[in-house]
């Protein structure tokens, strides 16, 4: 950028750093005054005229300005952003996501940890139920994994449940993943996400339009909905309520014009009922970590990464019978009646038509093979691939 366009650089960074600034404020406030260079040098008698322009509820914004212009300039707001080691870039900018410059409703700006999403490789969402089932947990680890592996990036909101577990499984594999939060870059929210939230600053990016320190208000969260399914070039949703902020995400994706997939569940279980509605609507279902990939790749027209062999995540009689031609007689019997829901050693073993020790020593056998795994005490279930 010439001197010019970093001056300006440093207005929009002032400007978007000022505290419960939202982007409709910030965008009358430069339509009527031009430029946030001129919001910067307003003084106290012009924006009074701005706020007799507007509607009542713009004077709680126009008392906030006048304090934040009062008390922080451009060299107080940088050394702000170094404090909390966080970047700026305005959309103005060559650096700005060129993916979020088609939304109508843009960002003026983007504060960030770590790193920017790299505009040249394939972006991934995945979104999903905070408190999800085992399967739930199983699946979002195993399709950020095969996202990695195949070089994708993921974009998600660092939320407990589907969220984190999709990206801490592609950070784990070797790839790159971008949190999208609502709240400020500098607020890990949820705390529980803090080991993620740092593997992130190395391996990916944390990335938020609100100001630094702002807190996680429930209305920030449907609105950066937008900026992560706008960062992606295609959204997957593993479990999702009736009403579920993931589903907003797959609204909003459809109205972008990307493609949303949904990871099938049982008709009567309620943490799917929101996957099970984007299918029955036309969205793409999840048959496999493998058939996901393939389908990407053939939306997005890219070149598969050669698949490696990976029995438990492929589909079809041929994949299982390659499983079963591994196992032992009582273990095949155990595999076959386990699924993705925890299952008690007695029910395991009344099922099987086994004692306790045969169902025990199978079990065991199935551990070891990778094949199942053990839930809670007593309590097992099919693995998927790891």
């Amino acid at each position: 950028m010439n001197m010019g366009e970093t001056d300006m650089e440093r207005y929009w960074m002032w400007l978007c750093s000022c505290p419960r600034m939202y982007r409709n404020t910030l965008l009358a406030l430069t339509e009527y005054f031009g430029s946030p260079r001129a919001v910067y040098e307003a003084d106290t008698r012009e924006l009074l005229a701005w706020k007799r322009l507007e509607n009542k509820e713009m004077t709680a914004w126009v008392n906030e300005l006048t304090v934040y212009k009062d008390t922080t300039g451009l060299a107080d707001a940088e050394r702000l952003l170094e404090k909390r080691n966080l970047h700026f870039v305005s959309r103005q900018s060559p650096l700005f996501p060129e993916k979020l410059r088609y939304l109508t409703d843009c960002p003026f700006g983007l504060f960030y940890r770590g790193h920017l999403p790299d505009p040249t490789i394939p972006a991934v969402s995945v979104v999903g139920a905070r408190m999800c089932s085992h399967y739930g947990e199983q699946t979002a680890s195993l399709i950020g994994r095969a996202l990695a592996k195949e070089g994708y990036q993921v974009i998600s909101g660092m939320a407990l449940g589907i969220d984190s577990l999709a990206q801490s499984a592609c950070v784990e594999e070797g790839g790159s993943s971008f949190a999208v939060l609502g709240c400020g870059a500098d607020n890990c929210y949820p705390p529980e996400s803090r080991p993620l939230y740092r593997d992130l600053e190395q391996k990916g990016g944390i990335l938020s339009e609100l100001p630094p320190g702002t807190e996680p208000l429930r209305a920030h969260f449907p609105q950066r909905n937008r900026l992560i399914s706008g960062l992606s070039d295609a959204v997957i949703v593993v479990e999702a309520r009736q009403k579920s902020g993931s589903l907003i995400t797959a609204d909003m994706a459809l109205d972008q014009g990307k493609e949303v997939y949904a990871v099938p569940g049982r008709f009567n279980d309620l943490l799917s009922y929101g996957c099970n509605r984007l299918i029955d609507q036309g969205a793409g279902i999840v048959l496999s970590a493998d058939s996901l990939l393939e389908n990407l790749a053939a939306s997005l027209n890219l070149q598969r990464v050669q698949p490696e062999e990976d029995e438990l995540s492929s589909s079809g009689e041929a994949a299982l019978s390659r499983i079963l031609k591994g196992l032992g007689e009582d273990e095949r019997k155990v595999y076959m009646a386990l699924g993705s829901d925890a299952m008690g050693v007695d029910e395991i073993a009344k099922a099987c038509n086994l004692t306790l020790l045969q169902t025990m020593n199978a079990l065991l056998g199935l551990q070891l093979k990778h094949c199942a795994e053990e839930i809670s005490k007593n309590r097992y279930s099919l693995k998927l691939a790891s």
